[in-house]
């Protein structure tokens, strides 16, 4: 907000401060400014605005005054913004209790209507784990795969491969993608050998992105491996929050039953990606071509939902529902990914709402949705969200909107495979055994009988045995997130 600074961030305070909050987040401020202790640059300039904004929260009369203004410059940002937001409550008011309370807030995010029609450039890079374990069909996919992807380039797009086992080297370069029969030609010659090293192909990933990087297109990298990397594990994830600052994404594509699907989702959700399992190398061809025809929708990237909750609120979870099904973690900010031209970012978010008093209204939270428009005529304005609700000693008898309901049950069957996880990895079999077996009878009653079947094999086997298979792991987890995916209409 250019024209009108936003003093509650200044302090570092919610929106509803008490004038405790902000006596002592004025007091931490100006230890920390105060220009006879700091002299480094600005910091005289920020003390001063620090030492305004306090003057004018303080104040009954001007913070009332400000709010209104604030309240209209948001106003105004939110009809200027690129996004367009709906929030849907689970419930249309809190009760005024002495314990918490579970609140959920359903957000969904589209492009406004205004917007042209883009066709970003895309620069992507596919790093391919070429270990001893890849060697036969899983290779022989993956190279034809490649060259599906460097077939459906753009005449704007640039491509990349590199390929690492316990070294990295890249086998096609942007300028090599061109040419096809010399890209057909260096795949050909691609072996599998070797140990897993992930951090060595995320890195040369990262930097052959970096030659044709560009703001106004689409960067994205694509990990394709089917094993476990081990020691560089914290490498990896601090080259992925690198990633996310840059502005590029990562989808994860798991081959078989033997990678880590921890690390994976971990590297996605930190970029605002995606995870893939298969459990066979027949189908990578029609899911690069997938992935490279969706990022040819997309509209703006690097959306963010920043910001801060309320001071008596908790976020439990968070969970991307569209446009691919992604826990996101419990923290902000939050990455949230690419936005596509004809669809939405849709994300639930389960709150804790910890005892509250005599109040008639309570701010959940105040956000900002960011993002990068790919376009350079328009400037990407952020979207202002300030969500509030009424409070009431008298309970809210409606029911939930439609949507939330929707997307709790569906959520329910991908939260039991986790729970029942959780508790085979504790040593709880029995429990995780029966935990799997109510699992496969709601599967059958929504028609899903082949992943019924597969959490009636893992219970039995967890009798026996008392531990999953890695196969059954990744089977019901990703199956059971599949199931929150809307039915893809093909192309006409």
């Amino acid at each position: 907000m250019p024209a009108q600074p936003d003093y509650y961030s200044l302090l570092g305070v919610p929106r509803n401060a008490t004038t405790d909050q902000l006596r002592r987040a004025y007091r931490e401020s100006a230890l920390r400014l105060h220009p006879d202790k700091n002299v480094r640059p600005g910091d005289t300039e920020l003390f001063l605005d620090v030492n305004k904004a306090y003057e004018i929260l303080i104040d009954a009369d001007q913070r009332a005054r400000y709010d209104e203004t604030l309240a209209q410059v948001e106003a105004d940002a939110a009809s200027q913004s690129i996004f367009r937001g709906q929030v849907l409550q689970s419930r249309k008011a809190l009760l005024q209790l002495d314990e918490p309370q579970v609140h959920y807030l359903l957000l969904s995010l589209r492009p406004a209507e205004w917007l042209p029609e883009i066709r970003p450039s895309i620069n992507v890079c596919i790093v391919v784990d070429r270990s001893t374990s890849m060697r036969g069909p899983r290779l022989d996919q993956v190279r034809s795969a490649a060259l599906s992807i460097l077939k459906g380039l753009g005449g704007n797009d640039s491509a990349s491969i590199v390929a690492f086992s316990d070294r990295a080297e890249v086998v096609v370069s942007p300028d090599q993608a061109r040419d096809l029969p010399s890209a057909r030609a260096r795949l050909s010659l691609l072996q599998a050998g070797g140990g897993t090293e992930i951090g060595q192909g995320l890195e040369l990933g990262m930097t052959e992105l970096q030659r044709n990087f560009s703001r106004e297109g689409v960067n994205h990298l694509i990990l394709l491996t089917d094993g476990r990397t081990y020691g560089d594990e914290a490498a990896c994830l601090s080259m992925a929050d690198q990633a996310a600052t840059q502005g590029v994404t990562l989808n994860g594509v798991g081959i078989g039953a033997d990678w880590s699907d921890r690390l994976l989702d971990d590297l996605a959700t930190r970029t605002g990606g995606n995870v893939i399992f298969l459990d066979t190398p027949r189908s990578i061809t029609g899911l690069l071509q997938a992935i490279l025809h969706d990022l040819g929708q997309v509209i703006a990237s690097r959306v963010r939902l920043e910001g801060s909750l309320g001071q008596q609120v908790d976020m439990r979870s968070a969970f991307r529902l569209l446009p691919d099904p992604m826990p996101m973690g419990d923290t902000l900010p939050m990455t949230l990914g690419h936005l596509p031209r004809e669809g939405e970012i849709r994300l639930l978010l389960e709150l804790v709402v910890h005892p509250i008093g005599q109040i008639d209204r309570l701010t959940l939270g105040h956000f900002t949705v960011a993002g990068d428009l790919l376009s350079k005529e328009i400037h990407a304005e952020s979207l202002p969200l300030r969500i509030e609700i009424d409070v009431t000693d008298k309970p809210d008898t409606d029911p939930p909107p439609p949507e939330i309901v929707t997307a709790l049950s569906q959520l329910a069957l991908y939260s039991m495979q986790e729970k029942a996880r959780h508790e085979a990895e504790l040593g709880q079999a029995t429990q995780a055994a029966r935990r799997l077996e109510n699992l496969a009878t709601q599967l059958l009653a929504t028609n899903e009988r082949e992943l019924a079947k597969a959490a009636l094999n893992e219970a039995e086997r967890l009798t026996y045995t008392r531990r999953l298979s890695t196969e059954g792991e990744k089977i019901l987890k990703y199956g059971t997130r599949a199931l929150l995916l809307p039915a893809r209409v093909p192309d006409s």
